[in-house]
């Protein structure tokens, strides 16, 4: 151990220097000591090499460490590796903590000792006016709000996997229920890794639940707690409906493909030779031509059913 209780992991890849730099700044003045924690930035092959001078932020003691391999997976795997604490937080480069941030997430991992993940809210700042249709569909913007009251769900409560599983955007990780566990399944099944839950960047990904959902199979409980609160830095392009329409079948797809993976599914796979049908169907059902929102569910339907095909297809178990 390295004497910390908390790693702080950043991935980023060729990132907005003035946002990393607020993400930085807040957490220098978290209420938790920083005699309890550390700040490890994965630079995940940015084109140009990350500096500690583009920081600017005095004394203050930051790692950055090199992972060449493009994507969150193997980011947060470097950041694994490059740390040694008890738990270890994962913040994007445009996420900003609440001053509370970490204080909330050593207090609730503390309290409950069988939980292996957890995660907080993830409220929005946008940087311009929102589309009426985009609130249904914040949740792909890695936006998260489950209440006010903390959560948790294990596998042996016998009952449907939750909709709040955490996410990656502040997932907090007890080091114990993933190392090394975890860093062994990904050195065995990293290209099916790759293939089932990965994109590339910009094109959607749900890496992070892979992570999650492993360790539940590991007989670890996953949590929410709505102390744990971040900012998400939300620019004009990222709220254009040719975006949202361009991630969201990507991501149903990973989806559903994911859950099969680790047996969580609750749709069993379907015959590719009916996906044309079932399109067409979808398209009438959700009255597509109405309104952004009705074709957007029906996008959204139309890559989850490509996941369930490639299910039948390709029927992979972790």
């Amino acid at each position: 151990m390295n004497g910390f209780s908390i790693s702080v992991v950043i991935p980023t890849r060729n990132p907005n220097l003035d946002r990393l730099r607020e993400v930085l700044a807040a957490l220098v003045v978290q209420t938790l000591p920083h005699r309890y924690w550390e700040i490890c930035i994965v630079d995940n092959g940015s084109t140009s090499p990350l500096r500690l001078d583009d920081l600017k932020l005095g004394d203050f003691q930051i790692r950055i460490v090199r992972e060449e391999r493009a994507g969150l997976l193997w980011a947060r795997i470097c950041g694994l590796n490059h740390t040694a604490s008890e738990y270890v937080v994962f913040i994007d480069d445009d996420t900003i903590p609440d001053v509370n941030f970490l204080a909330a997430g050593l207090a609730f991992m503390n309290g409950r000792p069988h939980v292996g993940t957890a995660g907080g809210k993830v409220l929005p700042r946008y940087l311009t006016a929102t589309p009426d249709w985009l609130a249904e569909f914040a949740w792909l913007l890695a936006l998260r709000d489950n209440g006010p009251l903390p959560l948790e769900w294990s596998v042996s409560d016998n009952t449907v996997l939750p909709n709040w599983t955490p996410i990656g955007a502040g997932l907090l990780i007890r080091r114990v229920a993933l190392v090394p566990g975890y860093i062994e399944h990904v050195d065995k099944h990293a290209g099916t890794i790759e293939n089932l839950s990965w994109k590339g960047q910009g094109a959607g990904g749900v890496e992070d639940k892979d992570l999650v959902l492993y360790s539940l199979r590991a007989g670890w409980s996953t949590g929410y707690t709505p102390d744990m609160v971040l900012t998400h830095i939300i620019p004009e392009q990222r709220i254009q409906l040719r975006y949202i329409e361009k991630l969201l079948p990507s991501v149903q797809t990973l989806w559903a493909q994911t859950l099969h993976a680790f047996r969580f599914e609750s749709c069993p796979p379907i015959s590719p030779a009916t996906l044309t049908l079932r399109k067409a169907k979808g398209w009438l059902a959700h009255r597509a031509w109405r309104s952004p929102a009705n074709r957007l569910r029906w996008i959204q339907s139309c890559g989850y059913l490509d996941g369930l095909a490639h299910n039948y297809r390709h029927n992979i178990r972790y």
